[in-house]
């Protein structure tokens, strides 16, 4: 089973502190960091699976580092977790837009952002145990879709179903 890899890209320290202790006691892999400049630069260097990312960081904000990943491929592209004090419905519009995966808004409810990064989990997983099984009865690899928020929904529902 994979560990994903987690960026948490925020300005405020509190809620980067927060988040970065948070992230590491669920058992993922953690890179950080507080401006748009070393968030972009830490998702074309490395390998993220998530990007929990704040609206307003300076140098670059999180719009346009949401915008500049949806140009690239969408296969290498992390789920994406846009993470503000904007509430109005134009923002969450504009963050979805943007090319956010999800909406969280300050404060963060950590046990609703925990469940959504498991959901993620859980689809790469299934999703790799897929492409491994693929991969072994074809020499052809392909890659791992990503994640819509109506998959991570659906996942959700699933997961209340066995547990009820």
């Amino acid at each position: 089973m994979k560990t994903l890899t987690i960026l948490v890209a925020e300005d405020d320290l509190l809620t980067r502190m927060t988040l970065e202790r948070s992230v590491v006691q669920w058992g993922y892999q953690l890179l950080s960091a507080s401006d748009g400049v070393t968030t972009r630069e830490l998702l074309r260097t490395h390998k993220i699976d998530v990007c929990l990312l704040g609206w307003n960081l300076p140098k670059l904000s999180g719009i346009e580092i949401c915008r500049w990943l949806r140009t690239r491929s969408t296969s290498q592209a992390p789920y994406v977790v846009l993470i503000t004090g904007n509430e109005q419905p134009s923002d969450i519009q504009t963050g979805y837009e943007a090319g956010a995966n999800d909406y969280v808004t300050r404060p963060c409810d950590l046990k609703y952002l925990r469940r959504r990064i498991a959901t993620v989990a859980e689809k790469v997983n299934r999703q790799e145990l897929r492409l491994e099984k693929t991969e072994a009865a074809s020499s052809e690899p392909r890659s791992v879709a990503g994640l819509s928020p109506l998959d991570i929904y659906l996942s959700d529902l699933r997961l209340m179903r066995r547990k009820t």
